[in-house]
């Protein structure tokens, strides 16, 4: 009786290290090695400060830039409130803030039509975290920007097709973009197109 439990406990001891402590710092090892930029925590730096993370959404609203979707997580992009909005889409509540989103939206975007704004931009993600938005989305903000920064539209349409980011492994989720990177790169043609305006949209970058 007494041999079999030390077996049980040498056993249990024996999982605990291999699957709590070896694994953990095996999976942290090879993502340190190969994947050290998201391992990292997908950190964007500028003058070697951090400024935020490409894996999470900034609650941008400036009519300069290209602006994300709609975040119930704290009051916008909170990571230690993340959240859908935990509303069913027949609450009437619900119904009157998407309706409030749609009009701002047709309000800022006066070329796009009520019938084809993209459900993403005017709807939250499941964990208000997301810095995705759909290509559809992106697109239809560049003639708002481009009249406000004067940078061309073919020029804006260009940026927004190459950063397009692909599905996961080419199966999973859609293509889309990330507005994080997707402003970071805004932000350097506007840098050397008008840089006074740039300092006036990206204040943290031109620190």
């Amino acid at each position: 009786m007494a041999k079999e439990l030390i077996k049980i406990i040498k056993m249990t001891v024996l999982l605990y290290l291999l699957c709590s402590i070896a694994y953990t710092f095996l999976i942290w090892g090879v993502g340190k090695i190969f994947f050290p930029f998201q391992a990292g925590g997908s950190i964007a730096y500028k003058n070697s400060k951090p400024i935020g993370s490409m894996l999470i959404g900034e609650k941008f609203t400036s009519p300069y830039i290209f602006n994300g979707r709609p975040s119930y997580a704290g009051n916008g992009y909170n990571g230690t409130e993340s959240s859908g909005s935990n509303y069913a889409p027949t609450n009437g509540k619900y119904i009157a803030i998407e309706k409030k989103f749609i009009d701002n939206f047709l309000k800022e975007n006066p070329t796009v039509k009520k019938g084809d704004v993209p459900v993403d931009i005017v709807t939250g993600s499941g964990s208000g975290l997301g810095p995705y938005i759909s290509i559809a989305a992106a697109l239809d903000q560049v003639p708002r920007i481009s009249k406000l920064t004067g940078i061309k539209e073919e020029t804006l349409r260009k940026l927004v097709m190459e950063h397009i980011s692909g599905r996961q492994f080419g199966i999973f989720g859609t293509p889309g973009l990330n507005t994080d990177k997707l402003n970071l790169m805004l932000a350097g043609i506007l840098k050397v197109k008008n840089k006074k305006l740039f300092k006036k949209i990206f204040p943290v970058l031109a620190d």
